[in-house]
């Protein structure tokens, strides 16, 4: 193409259907379109000194180190030390038995660490301690805070292989004294316009880098460095082949590498950031997440998305601010336009995967009730199904009789389980699954419906309410459903613990996740997928 003084090539011949065919135009290779990379290559294989990237800590709060970061543009395999005192965000996850590293993170504010999900999913707080302000991950003179609190996003699953919200907020049980230590700074997160920008944020071919004392080779060994390595990669289009075979979720993930290899992050980096430049402060767009192998052609790292959750981070660090003690919690909206699965008043969860349950907030499940055998003693739990039936486990119910001395009653629309408001209805049919047997000892077909003598009347009470029940086309993914991973909710007014618990008064509520049937935990308790599935946390201490 002519420009006033000069030729600017266009396009590089390609191919096309003979050669000056009428009707048959030649195809050439758009040019403009690989800009970027061309000079990533031309340019980052020239010899070069690092670029330093100029921040003034004074001018901007956040992504700010006491030294500049200096990048060397070439692209040397493995990455490079960093420049000590440069990425002073940057965090050691280690364990408190050891003083050793793990995982990485970065500095949110003064008391939370932003990480992988997947670093502290099977952790307590108590084992964990975070070392700031060090450039060599064993130097005693780093700031050491213990955890007290771990925040894992609500839909991340450690059973699930997709590693979709892979993140977490750690709650440090003393404040790190940002403002007063030179050799800590807090990251910047990325507030974009929600959600429609937020799966090409950081865009195709953004510059990036990636931080961490993560192994520096791909040989399986532990070969962790003790000072801060930094790597440059460029993050790649989420249809790019390369990029779409790993992806599970380009929302919430995205890939980064460098397409000929050499340079990744590796393990023991994950956790920590990965950035990029705003021309005067550092942004982390990621969190490292996982990849196949470390720095291989072909197989990028892939890292989540930080622009998806501003919102939930906000929501964490916003409920802590506000009372020292209480912790943040989901509230879903229900649509009560809707004929079932809502009741009075919305569900309010914890986000947190806090050991136990917690009381449900009053009229939020108005569907369940209270199945009493004998003389109004609470035995087991149920959902309306309609306004005369009834859905229930079949052992509460298999060895009682109606009209003799084991009479059920069903009480309903109460949260306090005494609560003089409730509804009562006597049951007078049991219907019990054909193929139940309590001998079997296996709870195959474990369901029954019971009907009421007296139908409910939804009509003007806000306290009843039907239960959804889905229907799932064709039959065969009856056993995708729910889909491993889901996040799922259980209410009752059983035990709080296994021995030594009393019933509580108020109806419990608590968050659980689909387990994989094929999952060692899962494996050891389920006799037949197809019919039975399993919930809870793989670490324990919900179920």
């Amino acid at each position: 193409m002519i420009q006033s003084r000069s030729f600017v090539r266009v396009g590089i011949t390609s191919f096309g259907k003979g050669c000056a065919v009428a009707g048959d135009p030649g195809i050439y290779t758009r040019l403009a379109s690989y800009h970027h990379w061309i000079r990533s290559i031309v340019n980052d294989n020239d010899v070069r000194p690092p670029i330093s990237y100029t921040c003034d800590n004074t001018k901007v709060y956040c992504g700010c180190s006491l030294k500049n970061v200096e990048l060397t543009p070439s692209r040397i395999v493995g990455g490079e030390e960093a420049v000590p005192y440069t990425w002073s965000f940057m965090v050691s996850l280690q364990h408190r038995s050891s003083n050793s590293h793990f995982c990485g993170g970065s500095i949110f504010s003064d008391s939370y660490i932003l990480t992988a999900a997947h670093c502290v999913d099977d952790e307590t707080p108590d084992r964990i301690q975070i070392v700031a302000g060090v450039h060599n991950r064993s130097d005693p003179n780093g700031v050491i805070r213990e955890v007290d609190y771990i925040h894992i996003h609500p839909d991340w699953s450690s059973s699930s292989m997709e590693r979709r919200h892979d993140i977490a907020m750690l709650h440090l049980s003393q404040p790190l004294g940002l403002a007063s230590n030179p050799l800590l700074a807090r990251i910047c997160v990325p507030k974009v316009q929600w959600p429609n920008n937020v799966e090409t944020y950081p865009s195709n071919g953004t510059r990036l880098a990636a931080i961490g004392w993560g192994n520096i080779k791909q040989d399986w060994t532990n070969n962790s460095p003790d000072n801060l390595h930094q790597v440059q990669v460029f993050a790649i289009d989420n249809n790019d082949p390369i990029c779409n075979k790993s992806l599970f979720d380009t929302q919430v993930q995205f890939c980064a590498a460098l397409y000929e290899g050499g340079k990744d992050t590796c393990q023991g980096d994950s956790g920590g950031p990965i950035l990029q430049w705003l021309g005067d402060r550092w942004e982390q767009v990621g969190i490292t997440s996982f990849g196949k192998g470390c720095a291989v052609k072909g197989d990028p790292g892939i890292y989540t998305r930080l622009a998806y959750y501003f919102d939930w981070m906000e929501s964490i660090t916003n409920a802590w601010s506000n009372t020292s003690t209480a912790l943040p919690h989901v509230v879903y909206r229900c649509d009560r336009t809707s004929t079932c699965g809502c009741g009075q008043n919305d569900v309010t969860l914890l986000s947190s995967r806090i050991v136990g349950g917690e009381d449900a907030v009053e009229a939020s499940w108005s569907m369940v009730v209270s199945l009493r055998f004998p003389e109004a003693f609470h035995q087991c739990g149920g959902t309306l199904l309609s306004e005369s039936f009834i859905l229930t486990a079949a052992y509460c119910v298999d060895n009682l009789s109606i009209g003799g001395e084991m009479n059920i009653t069903v009480a309903v629309g109460m949260t306090n389980r005494f609560d003089p408001r409730q509804i009562i209805r006597e049951v007078d049919r049991i219907y019990i699954h054909p193929n139940y047997s309590r001998e079997a000892r296996d709870y195959r077909n474990d369901i029954a419906l019971l009907h009421v003598k007296t139908p409910f009347i939804y009509t003007n009470n806000p306290l009843l309410a039907k239960s959804c029940i889905h229907r799932i086309d064709p039959p065969e993914l009856t056993i995708q459903h729910p889909r491993n991973g889901s996040r799922l909710a259980v209410i009752g007014w059983g035990f709080l613990k296994s021995i030594g618990s009393t019933i509580p008064e108020m109806l419990q509520q608590v968050q659980v996740y689909t387990i994989d049937h094929d999952h060692p935990a899962c494996l050891d308790s389920i006799y037949d997928p197809q019919l039975q599935f399993c919930a809870g946390i793989i670490e324990g201490g919900k179920g």
